[in-house]
């Protein structure tokens, strides 16, 4: 079984799937056509809680964990390749007895994630959205900072539970969390505290992360098969907007794009409104 603890965020919207390796922990709520969620780096079907209440009324939501995130377990760590996961996620839909996904929205690396599942799904999503999309590197600083932690040694086993272990005692997650340039309340805090508290979940994150082929991505992009719209956080740390823009400008001439308040965290932080621009897309 891969379930969070009782008081997890929408904890009774929450599943158990297994497919082939993996045990999926998965939150599945409302009726109509397929809404998917897919977090980023580090994040969990958690991100989206604020969103999926005003979701549920105009389709059937499914926000997984991602393999090597949150409560999925039994992810073999490199196989978090773009491609591979949205083998993954098919393979979970299908076990879920769902159809395809009417519309796909990921939020930093999960944006990433839902253009490759639009690219190389046999029958593509209406639309795809991505919230604060990490299609370009984070500032320079912050690279020198986070390019040692996609080191194929820092991904090992090993120092990613020396850095579970050290995630609490040292202050590095709530770090972390303020250099999205979101302002997160201690209850949403706590949450990324449990899941950084295990080495699986850390390991996880390091490995998507230094999996993210953007170069293989980006080139494609200009054939995707359905629109594309993307919502940047004017006060993001980690994706700026004015690089961001030029890429999208280049690979994706046509998408809409819109700047809102905010940070990296920006769906969470005014979660209604993120579920709105959804909504428009479906």
């Amino acid at each position: 079984m891969s379930l969070p603890p009782a008081d997890w965020p929408l904890r009774e919207f929450s599943r158990s799937v297994r497919t082939g390796e993996v045990d999926w922990h998965v939150q599945v709520a409302g009726r109509g056509p397929v809404i998917l969620l897919l977090h980023g780096s580090g994040g969990s079907s958690h991100s989206f809680a604020g969103m999926l209440p005003h979701l549920v009324a105009h389709g059937t939501v499914v926000a997984p964990d991602l393999p090597g995130h949150g409560f999925t377990t039994g992810a073999r760590f490199d196989a978090l390749t773009l491609p591979r996961l949205r083998e993954a996620i098919a393979s979970l839909l299908l076990a879920l007895e769902l159809p395809r996904p009417a519309l796909v929205a990921g939020h930093s690396a999960g944006a990433a994630l839902a253009l490759r599942w639009a690219l190389d799904a046999p029958r593509p999503p209406k639309a795809v959205l991505g919230f604060a999309p990490s299609l370009v590197a984070p500032p320079a600083y912050y690279m020198q900072w986070m390019a040692p932690l996609v080191h194929p040694f820092a991904t090992s086993a090993p120092v990613t539970s020396m850095l579970a272990w050290a995630v609490g005692p040292t202050g590095m997650l709530d770090w972390l969390l303020d250099s999205t340039g979101s302002k997160l309340p201690e209850a949403e805090r706590r949450l990324y505290r449990t899941l950084f508290a295990q080495p699986t979940h850390v390991r996880g994150a390091m490995s998507f992360m230094a999996a993210a082929d953007l170069p293989s991505l980006l080139p494609g992009c200009a054939a995707l098969p359905c629109p594309a719209a993307f919502v940047l956080g004017r006060e993001d740390g980690w994706i700026r907007e004015r690089p961001l823009r030029r890429v999208l400008q280049r690979h994706l001439p046509q998408a809409e794009v819109q700047t809102w308040p905010g940070g990296h965290l920006l769906h969470e932080q005014s979660p209604e409104r993120a579920a709105r621009r959804l909504i428009e897309l479906l």
